[in-house]
């Protein structure tokens, strides 16, 4: 099953081939339970560039602020909120794994 998505402004490349990424999944937190939270967090762990860093959101790549390519995850009443710069390709790489793993477990999602 897919996730539908959204996206809050458009994903295109710049001059230097990064894009911005502000996209939003429409997983329904508010159905999760405990072993939803179990296998979401598989789910990042198994994508490209995790960085495990207590207290903060999940990132890939590095910090914004800190790295030039940097993703993260937030949750949000809206969905799973996915944000970043990245090149082009990175972002497709990155995207398509996460949407196969996404799809591999049934989520409680909304179409949006």
């Amino acid at each position: 099953m897919s996730i539908s998505f959204y996206d809050n402004s458009e994903i295109k490349p710049d001059e230097q081939g990064k894009v911005t990424i502000d996209r939003v999944y429409c997983l329904n937190f508010n159905e999760f339970n405990n072993m939803n939270w179990e296998r979401l967090g598989q789910v990042y762990k198994t994508l490209p560039h995790f960085i495990a860093k207590e207290n903060k959101c999940p990132m890939w790549f590095g910090e914004e602020e800190v790295s030039s390519n940097y993703l993260y995850a937030s949750v949000e009443p809206s969905g799973l909120q996915i944000v970043g710069e990245l090149t082009l390709q990175q972002w497709k790489e990155w995207e398509d794994i996460f949407r196969t793993q996404l799809s591999e477990f049934l989520f409680p999602s909304f179409e949006c």
